[in-house]
């Protein structure tokens, strides 16, 4: 201990040297090691008027002596561009690294990666270390919402506490996520707001040990708060449900602009919820995205002296908006044109996605907010568990449900139920059945467990997922399922899920195809990417509506078409009784891509081709015979197999 002090006095001598310049240094310690946990960025906020700057990293060496591959520190520049690989590391020494700016101003990124151990050792490897500053630069951590990054007790003297100033803007609520260890007497968080706000403060999630929040509300938090957290003994993980900007300072050179973006219809009243991506020159190293909600609007950070690209979108229904502004403004405003257009009685929704309770990135709430945002009409929360131990699956479910509202927007409870050889959703509930449970079993419980007031539905997922590789065997086991989900897999392996399907559809089973995104991260991968049509006609949008027309097939699945099918009158899920030579069908599509072909499959095969040409809108009436057995439809771009849309199967029954 002695000694540790020694070099934390050493750290504090060597930056008193330099009285003359701003001095930023890291919390004690940072840190990036062999596991998941093996990349880390620090921001570094370097202002217009600042020419150079020196960044350090004390004891950049890694801890362990035997490595294969050494941590990697490499410094980009605003573009994107790598300035200089940081290659002369020193134990218990600061290495220091001059940087010449050049005019690109705006917001670097140190990237931290850990180190490799030799193969087959069975060890982690482990590089602790701090970052500092000399110069009129910020450096900064931007944290995810979800508590991924992780900070280690002090490794270099420095007392057991860690401080940041978080950067708000004029929210009205602020969620800092964390985990802690199970030890109340250790790792405590003290939050402090600037001297003007009133607020109110609660706790939440699954207490110590898992996924715990402290929140924040009140009319108007803006300003810079101070995280202290003391007592670090233990490792813990912070983030950030709001992803903002945490310093190592507590006067931030860095100072935003808060403008107002507004989402409207085209007739610029009618407020739409809708995504925001936005970037800039100076900023583009930073992902930045904003959901606009229920209201239409939301407040957005600009750097002064900037130009920004904001493009604004609400899935592929709407057509996406770009506007450029700058930090001058007070309110923007974008026009959402609805392209594409369903008859009355189809909602859509996305049926598969995680959040910070299992293994997403962001909290439930900001999952259902994606979901309004991305033009859905229902989500389904999927945690994954398995067991009857799913206090977190339910936890989600309740901080998510509060944006659900009846004949609006859907957010339905549901669950991932994982074990090594399939995994599968619960749709509308969840189950209590042990981890050893077959899917067949699994199946047959929730078909039990299913009423008509509080109806339960149930789909494999993935089932060529490689974490699973036994799931297409145990579908063709499992004659009860009513769901198997498509097209969740890498498009050049697709449509082989949509194989399965007709392959249990020509056994005689009444199973029906599904899709979603699966996304764990709603930035990197849309809500809503790809969905699931359902028909409820007259019926109101409600969670036992839906899962119902689920288990009935009376849906299409879509990635940026409609596809209306019907034979006799007949949609998807219903029966066609075969009294004659041939059936009248009819066809209509609305596609955001140009459509190359439409197809019929009558018990697997295609059996009719109707080629579009490029056009974007189609809709044909024609008379076909068809086998007994099932039929479905699907539309397809030029050169691929893998459908922009496709209807579940109309079932054709021979007349005797």
């Amino acid at each position: 201990m002695m000694l540790k002090r020694k070099i934390w006095s050493a750290i504090l001598a060597i930056s008193s040297l330099s009285l003359a310049q701003r001095i930023c240094v890291s919390p004690d310690a940072l840190f990036v090691d062999s596991s998941s946990l093996r990349s880390l960025n620090i921001f570094i906020y370097v202002p217009s008027t600042t020419s150079t700057y020196t960044l350090g990293v004390f004891d950049q060496t890694d801890d362990e002596g035997i490595i294969d591959q050494p941590s990697s520190f490499v410094l980009y520049a605003p573009d994107g561009s790598p300035v200089q690989q940081l290659n002369n590391p020193r134990q218990g020494e600061w290495s220091d690294y001059e940087i010449d700016v050049k005019g690109r101003w705006g917001v670097w990124r140190l990237t931290v990666s850990g180190p490799k151990p030799p193969s087959g050792q069975g060890q982690i490897a482990r590089n602790n270390f701090l970052v500092r500053t000399l110069g009129e630069v910020d450096p900064y951590i931007k944290l995810e919402p979800r508590a991924r990054m992780w900070f280690s007790p002090p490794r270099f003297g420095a007392p057991p506490v860690h401080s940041f100033i978080i950067q708000v803007p004029p929210l009205n609520r602020l969620r800092l996520n964390f985990i802690r260890p199970p030890q109340v007497n250790i790792v405590q968080v003290q939050l402090e707001a600037p001297k003007e706000a009133q607020f109110l403060k609660k706790w939440g999630g699954l207490g110590r040990g898992n996924p715990e929040f402290l929140e924040v509300s009140g009319g108007n938090l803006q300003g810079l708060w101070k995280l202290t957290i003391s007592d670090v003994r233990e490792s813990y993980a912070l983030g950030i449900e709001q992803e903002l900007r945490i310093f190592f300072t507590d006067s931030p050179l860095m100072e935003n602009k808060y403008v107002i973006l507004k989402t409207v219809g085209e007739d610029g009243k009618t407020p739409l919820p809708a995504r925001a991506d936005i970037s800039s020159p100076q900023t583009r190293l930073e992902s930045y995205v904003v959901y606009t909600g229920l209201s239409g609007s939301s407040y957005i950070a600009l750097l002064p002296d900037t130009i920004y690209t904001i493009t604004v979108s609400r899935g592929f229904e709407y057509e996406p908006y770009t506007l450029l502004a700058t930090a001058d403004e007070t309110i923007l405003t974008a026009y959402l044109r609805k392209v594409l257009t369903r008859p009355k009685g189809w909602y859509c929704g996305d049926t598969h996605m995680h959040t910070i309770y299992s293994d997403g990135n962001d909290t439930p709430l900001q999952m259902a907010e994606a979901g309004l945002g991305e033009g859905l009409d229902f989500i389904v929360l999927t945690d994954h568990g398995a067991g009857p131990n799913i206090q977190h699956i339910l936890t989600a479910h309740q901080e998510g449900m509060v944006l659900s509202q009846p004949n609006r927007f859907l957010v339905i409870p549901g669950e991932e139920f994982s074990v090594s050889t399939y995994h599968a959703n619960i749709i509308n509930g969840t189950v209590k059945e042990l981890g050893t449970v077959s899917l067949h079993q699994l199946v047959r419980s929730i078909r039990k467990m299913s009423t008509q007031q509080r109806p339960l539905s149930i789909k494999l997922n993935h089932p060529y997922w490689s974490g699973t590789p036994k799931a297409p065997e145990v579908a063709s086991e499992t004659p009860l399922l009513p769901l198997l989900e498509l097209w969740n897999d890498d498009p050049s392996n697709e449509p082989r899920s949509a194989y399965l399907l007709w392959e249990l559809l020509n056994r005689g089973w009444k199973v029906f195809g599904d899709t979603a995104t699966d996304t764990h991260n709603r930035k990197t991968y849309k809500v809503g990417a790809r969905r699931t049509y359902v028909y409820l006609g007259d019926l109101p949008l409600t969670a036992e509506n839906v899962t119902r027309s689920l288990s009935e097939g009376h849906t299409f699945l879509s990635r940026g078409a409609l596809l209306f099918f019907s034979v006799e009158g007949r949609i998807a899920g219903e029966q066609v009784v075969l009294g004659k030579e041939k059936q009248r069908l009819k066809l209509t599509v609305d596609s955001i891509s140009p459509i190359d072909r439409l197809e019929l499959i009558n018990n697997g095969k295609v059996v009719h081709t109707i080629p579009v040409g490029g056009a974007k809108r189609f809709s044909v009436e024609l008379s076909l015979p068809f086998e007994a057995g099932w039929v479905l439809a699907q539309v397809l771009e030029k050169d691929t197999i893998f459908p922009l849309a496709m209807t579940n199967p109309i079932f054709l029954i021979a007349t005797h």
